[in-house]
C-alpha cells in the first residue's frame, strides 16, 4: 500500500511535470523539473505563471492553460472567471495560494499521473471507447475516425472517470474505435495503460461521438476562453424537440450539449432536418449576446456495405420476409409496424416479420405484443442484438425493411438496407424521407395505422413493385464513408467560414 509521504511526493512530482509543461509554452523555458526534492519546480515556476496571467497582455488562453497545468483538469466556467477575477485585485501570493488550495479541495482523480500539451487535432470518442454498442452514432464514429487517423495526425482521445479532463485512450478502448469486430491482438497489456490528461493547445476538439452532459461545462469553458475551438457532429436534438418519446430526464443531457454548442465553432449536422433543429437553437442566441456556431449539412452517405456476406445465410423462406430493424424504444415505432402485420395476418396475408435491435430505455407495449403473437404462433422472429456479420446477412436476406420512427436524425438503417438492395418502408418526412428520396422505397405517415398497414401489404404482395424498388435501390446515386469522412474533416478543420455565417 502506498504511504501517505509516497503519495504526496508523487502528486508533487506530477505536478512539477505539468507547470513545467506550461512554463515551456508561457514562459518559454525549458520543459523539464530542476533538481531538487518533489515540489521544487512548482515553488518556483507558479510564481512566474501567476504573474504572466497577470499580465494585459495574457490571453485567456494563457490563464486557461495556468489552471489545467495546477489542477490537473479542466476548470469549470467558475473557476475560470474567479482566477480571472483574483489575478485582477488579489496579491500574487493569495492568488498562487488559492490555487493550490482549490486543486487539493477539488482534486483530480490522476493527479499524480502525466500531461501532455498537444497541438494536434484533438478527436473526444469517449462512448465508442467505452462500449461494444454499435448502433447509430457508434457506427459513424467507428467508420470516420480511422479514416481521419489513416490520413492526418490526430490526438484520439476519451473522458476520464470524473469527467473533469480529456485523457489517452488504453489499448482496448482504441481499438473498439479503429478496428471494431476485427481480431486484433492486443500488443500492450492493459495493466502497462497510464492515464494521461490531453491538454488541446491552439488547436481544433472534434466531437463525433455520444456528448458527455457531464462534461458540458468544462468543454464550454474551454471553447470560450483556451485558444482551441471545438466542431461537433449534430446528430438530432430529439430528447427536446421529441421529449414525450425519450426517457425522463434525457433531456438535461441534451441542454448541457446545447451549452457546448453555444460556444461552439460549427457543427456538421447529418441531415438537412439536423441542421434546422440545431439552426433553429443558433438563431435564438443573439438574444442572449452571442453569435453561435456556423452550423451546416454534413450528409452521412448512402453506405456501401463494410461487410459482405457470410455465406451462411438463413434457409430460404417460402414466404415474403420483413426486416423490422432499431433499438426497441418508443420514438423507434415498431409497434406500429406489429400492428400492421397482426392485421395482415388476420386477413390471411402470409409473410415473416422479423425483428432486429437490442432493448433500448422500453419496449412497452411492444414486449406484450410481441409475446402474445408468438404465443399465438404468427410468424414472427425475435433475433435481439445481433452481430455485424449477422445484420448484414438478414439485411440481405429480407425482402424489405420496415423502418418507420417517429424522429430520426437520419435514419442510418434505411440506407443500410438500400445499399444491400433491399427495399424500405419508412416515414414520409424528415430525414427519412431525405434519405428515400433517391429511390427504393414506400413513404408512409408513421402515426397512421392504416397507411403503415397499407405500405406493409404493398411490399409483401406485390412482387413487380419489391422489383422495381430493389433496381432503384441499385441504381441511386453512391456516397461513401470515404466520402463522409473526407467532406466532415473539411467542414470541421477547414477555414474559417465566411463572416456573417459563423
Amino acid at each position: 500500500m502506498t504511504s501517505p509521504a509516497t503519495g504526496a511526493a508523487r502528486y508533487l512530482d506530477a505536478l512539477d511535470r505539468r507547470l513545467a509543461s506550461a512554463a515551456e509554452i508561457v514562459l518559454g523555458t525549458e520543459g523539464s523539473p530542476v533538481d531538487g526534492p518533489p515540489g521544487t519546480t512548482a515553488a518556483q515556476l507558479l510564481p512566474l505563471l501567476v504573474a504572466a496571467a497577470r499580465l494585459d497582455e495574457a490571453g485567456d488562453d494563457v490563464r486557461w492553460l495556468v489552471l489545467v497545468a495546477v489542477f490537473a483538469r479542466y476548470p469549470t466556467s467558475d473557476e475560470f472567471v474567479a482566477f480571472r477575477r483574483s489575478l485582477e485585485l488579489d496579491a500574487p501570493e493569495s492568488v498562487e495560494a488559492d490555487l493550490l488550495a482549490t486543486a487539493m479541495r477539488n482534486p483530480a482523480r490522476h493527479a499524480d499521473g502525466p500531461m501532455v500539451i498537444v497541438r494536434s487535432v484533438v478527436v473526444e470518442v469517449n462512448y465508442s471507447a467505452r462500449h461494444d454498442h454499435h448502433t447509430g452514432i457508434q457506427r459513424v464514429v467507428r467508420e470516420t475516425v480511422p479514416r481521419w487517423a489513416d490520413h492526418h495526425e490526430v490526438t484520439i482521445t476519451a473522458w476520464g472517470d470524473d469527467n473533469a479532463a480529456l485523457r489517452t485512450l488504453a489499448p482496448r478502448e482504441r481499438a473498439r474505435v479503429l478496428s471494431f469486430g476485427q481480431d486484433t491482438p492486443l500488443l500492450e497489456s492493459e495493466t502497462d495503460y497510464v492515464h494521461t490528461v490531453v491538454v488541446p493547445w491552439h488547436t481544433r476538439v472534434l466531437l463525433p461521438d455520444v456528448p458527455v452532459g457531464a462534461a458540458s461545462d468544462v468543454l464550454a469553458t474551454l471553447a470560450r476562453w483556451s485558444g482551441s475551438t471545438v466542431g461537433l457532429v449534430g446528430y438530432d436534438l430529439i430528447p427536446i424537440t421529441s421529449a414525450d418519446l425519450r426517457p425522463w430526464g434525457e433531456a438535461n443531457g441534451t441542454a448541457g450539449l446545447l451549452h457546448v454548442v453555444k460556444h461552439a465553432d460549427r457543427v456538421a449536422c447529418i441531415s438537412r432536418s439536423a441542421s434546422a433543429e440545431f439552426r433553429g437553437f443558433v438563431e435564438a442566441l443573439p438574444a442572449q449576446g452571442l453569435v453561435g456556431p456556423h452550423v451546416d449539412e454534413v450528409q452521412l452517405p448512402a453506405i456501401s456495405s463494410p461487410m459482405p456476406g457470410s455465406g451462411l445465410a438463413r434457409p430460404a423462406s417460402v414466404r415474403p420476409v420483413v426486416l423490422c430493424t432499431g433499438t426497441r424504444e418508443p420514438h423507434k415505432n415498431h409497434r406500429a409496424v406489429v400492428h400492421a402485420a397482426e392485421r395482415l395476418w388476420r386477413e390471411g396475408v402470409d409473410f415473416e416479420l422479423r425483428l432486429v435491435g437490442g432493448f433500448g430505455w422500453s419496449d412497452d407495449p411492444l414486449g406484450d405484443a410481441t409475446a402474445r403473437l408468438r404465443a399465438e404462433g404468427r410468424p414472427l422472429v425475435e433475433l435481439g442484438r445481433v452481430s455485424e456479420q449477422v445484420l448484414w446477412d438478414e439485411l440481405r436476406a429480407a425482402d424489405a425493411v420496415a423502418f418507420v420512427s417517429l424522429h430520426e436524425g437520419y435514419g442510418l438503417p434505411i440506407a443500410e438496407a438500400l445499399s444491400v438492395g433491399t427495399p424500405v418502408l419508412t416515414t414520409a418526412y424528415g430525414s427519412q424521407a431525405e434519405v428515400a428520396a433517391d429511390g427504393g422505397c414506400v413513404l408512409v405517415d408513421p402515426r397512421d395505422d392504416d397507411q403503415v398497414t397499407e405500405g406493409l401489404r404493398r411490399l409483401v404482395t406485390d412482387g413487380d413493385l419489391r422489383e422495381r424498388l430493389k433496381d432503384e435501390a441499385r441504381n441511386r446515386p453512391e456516397r461513401t464513408w470515404d466520402d463522409y469522412a473526407a467532406d466532415l474533416w473539411d467542414f470541421l478543420t477547414g477555414a474559417e467560414p465566411p463572416k456573417g455565417e459563423h
